[in-house]
């Protein structure tokens, strides 16, 4: 009996020290961290930041003498082609993020025709110096 009674002691003890220990417990499992994908260029800025430069140098006349606008066709969207003036393609046009549609023309066109009427920026967009062509870009609406 005294055998009996001891190994049921010393299996006792043994759980006991074992859940207390965590040996009896069930494994917690750690979540998983997902780290959230980022751009290591600060490129989804300077875009559209160099965009709302261009569209405010091209609605204020920026430019010498205020005749020069951002013209480039990369820089534009929804181009509808309306005609031509003094041997110029005219188009109407959105600048890439902005609702405003414009009239004028493209500084790829301009560059076949006039070279010395168009600007190429260090960014190798080019715009167009309106003055030297005799037209206005236009705000439509």
């Amino acid at each position: 009996m005294r055998k009996i009674l001891l190994s049921s002691t010393t299996a006792f003890a043994m759980s006991v020290c074992m859940a207390s220990a965590g040996g009896m417990a069930e494994p917690v499992m750690e979540p998983e961290v997902v780290a959230a994908a980022t751009s290591s260029s600060s490129g989804g800025i300077i875009i559209p930041l160099l965009l709302l430069l261009i569209v405010a140098a091209a609605v204020s006349g920026g430019g010498s003498g205020g005749t020069t606008n951002a013209s480039d066709a990369r820089i534009k969207t929804d181009i509808e082609w309306v005609g031509m003036a003094k041997g110029f393609p005219i188009y109407q046009y959105r600048y890439i993020g902005t609702a405003t549609r414009f009239e004028g023309v493209m500084a790829q066109d301009v560059a076949n025709i006039r070279p010395d009427a168009v600007v190429t920026y260090p960014n190798g967009l080019m715009a167009v110096n309106y003055g030297k062509l005799g037209l206005k870009m236009r705000v439509i609406h």
